[in-house]
């Protein structure tokens, strides 16, 4: 069992590092888009708020459920001989399996039965906040080893209470953090109530105290960030892929820690209906130079 308490902050800092990153595109559709209470249960859900269902999406059983999406990705980034301590998963989108806490489903898959919870309605700061949550459980002394699920289906069963936008593919990110190896986290910045013209001036503000004059910096933008990818703001740009405003980001630092290539990975998305900025860093340089010889 985990015992989650204050930091012991006499403990030496313990830098948290990823070490693995699965992503992985989801075809088909779980059997719970056929379940009839799914009915039921989302006209239970969005009557207060005076929301149409989707009839035809209802009818037609269409969706995902995280649990099945998420236990091949925890197959592939987890190993037996590696038990992990706490698992987050972050999403927007609504699940489709009723009844369960799906994150304490995934426990039972994950090595370890870690301690776990989920993040959501933050749109896409929702996987950011859950990074920092394990930065600050790894600070613990406590959490060894953490694994952050980013996973979203591209179905809405009800219309919008506004803008909002959905997903083109189920998608999903698996990243394993763990105090040994891989790229160090080196800044996880996020900031509240950012409207659309005073993106690119805090962005530049936050590169400029995460980058500290480096040249080896490659940025990944989310696609609510998508229009500043010519802005000028690093050498080299990464946009993520149409289609996954929430997994977005992600999938492309999974492709580029993949690559492991040396330098700072500065990653960033914005939500312009929720006002969230989001900004973190992975320095690959950095984890090596801490390694022992």
């Amino acid at each position: 069992m985990f015992n989650a308490g204050p930091a012991d902050l006499t403990a030496p800092e313990r830098p948290l590092r990823v070490t693995r990153a699965v992503r992985r595109v989801f075809d088909g559709r779980s059997d719970t888009a056929l379940d009839p209470e799914l009915r039921i249960f989302l006209s239970d859900m969005v009557r207060p708020y005076g929301l149409a269902l989707r009839e035809d999406l209802l009818t037609a059983g269409v969706g995902h459920s995280y649990g099945e999406m998420a236990a091949p990705l925890i197959a592939e980034a987890t190993s037996a001989d590696e038990p992990v301590d706490v698992l987050v998963l972050a999403f927007a989108m609504h699940d489709l399996r009723l009844g369960r806490a799906t994150s304490v489903y995934l426990s039972n898959l994950c090595p370890g039965g870690p301690m776990a919870f989920a993040v959501c309605d933050q749109g896409s700061a929702a996987a950011f906040t859950a990074l920092r949550l394990i930065r600050e459980y790894s600070r613990s002394g406590a959490c060894r080893r953490a694994l952050l699920l980013v996973l979203e289906q591209s179905v809405l069963h009800y219309e919008p209470a506004g803008p909002a936008e959905i997903p083109a593919r189920h998608a999903g990110v698996a990243l394993l953090c763990d105090d040994a190896g891989g790229a160090a986290l080196s800044g996880a910045r996020q900031h509240a109530d950012v409207a659309v013209g005073q993106v690119a001036t805090l962005l530049a503000e936050d590169l400029g105290a995460l980058t500290a004059g480096r040249t080896d910096v490659t940025l990944i933008l989310g696609g609510g960030l998508a229009a500043l990818a010519d802005a000028g703001l690093a050498e080299r740009v990464r946009i993520a892929p149409e289609g996954q405003p929430y997994t977005g980001v992600w999938w492309e630092l999974a492709g580029a820690l993949d690559h492991d290539d040396p330098g700072l990975t500065v990653f960033a998305d914005h939500d312009p209906n929720l006002r969230y900025l989001c900004v973190s860093a992975l320095d690959t340089v950095a984890a090596r130079q801490e390694q022992p010889a």
